[in-house]
Formats: structure tokens, C-alpha cells, sequence
């Protein structure tokens, strides 16, 4: 099975279900915290795929260099909260700063059940 297979089976659908939630309840009542966890979510499920992929490349490899991409997820934790900067009127922060902390809450149930196995 491919990396993205996996990462898709791991972490992108659920990502994905979360967002059309989000969407959904955005479309319905406007909320400025809804649309900041929309884009703080999207931001997580692209950091969540280049941890993967850093992951996955670390695993396979043969080299003592392991990286875990935490300089490109910083920038897309960045490019998120510039959302705000730009509108802070339309976009909540709280809501950036909520859906930003989702990879990382999916990294550590990785781990456990990595760990449980």
C-alpha cells in the first residue's frame, strides 16, 4: 500500500469529515470561530501529511539524518495565522489556534497506538 494510502486511511478522512462539518455549520451560522477552524484544520491535515511523509521516509531509510519536517509544518502554522492577521474581523484565532493543535492530538493517538501494538 502506498504512503498516501495509509496516511489517507490514518488521518485524512477524518480530517476531511471534520471539515465538511465545519463547512456545514460555517454555511449555517457565519461564525468567525467556525471559519478559523476550518482554515486551522486544513492547515493541520497538511501538517499532519508532511509529518507522515518525514515519517515515513525515516522509517525507510537508512540514514542517521531523521527529520520530522517541524520547519515546514512552523510555516504552515504560520501561513494559517496570517489568515487572521488579514481579517481578524471575519477569522478567530482561537479557532486558527484550535484546529492547529489537531495534528498534533493526532500525533499522539499515532503514538499510543504504535505503542498498544
Amino acid at each position: 500500500m502506498s504512503s498516501f494510502k495509509i496516511f489517507f486511511k490514518r488521518y485524512l478522512q477524518f480530517f476531511l469529515y471534520l471539515i465538511l462539518v465545519l463547512l456545514v455549520i460555517y454555511f449555517f451560522t457565519g461564525s468567525s470561530f467556525a471559519l478559523g477552524l476550518i482554515i486551522g484544520t486544513v492547515a493541520s491535515a497538511i501538517s499532519a501529511f508532511v509529518w507522515h511523509h518525514y515519517l515515513y521516509r525515516a522509517i525507510n531509510s537508512e540514514s542517521l539524518y531523521i527529520s520530522s519536517g517541524m520547519g515546514i509544518r512552523f510555516l504552515i502554522a504560520t501561513m494559517a495565522c496570517l489568515f487572521w492577521v488579514r481579517f481578524p474581523e471575519a477569522i478567530s484565532i482561537y479557532g486558527i489556534a484550535l484546529g492547529l493543535t489537531l495534528t498534533y492530538v493526532m500525533i499522539l493517538i499515532h503514538t499510543f497506538i504504535s505503542l498498544k501494538q
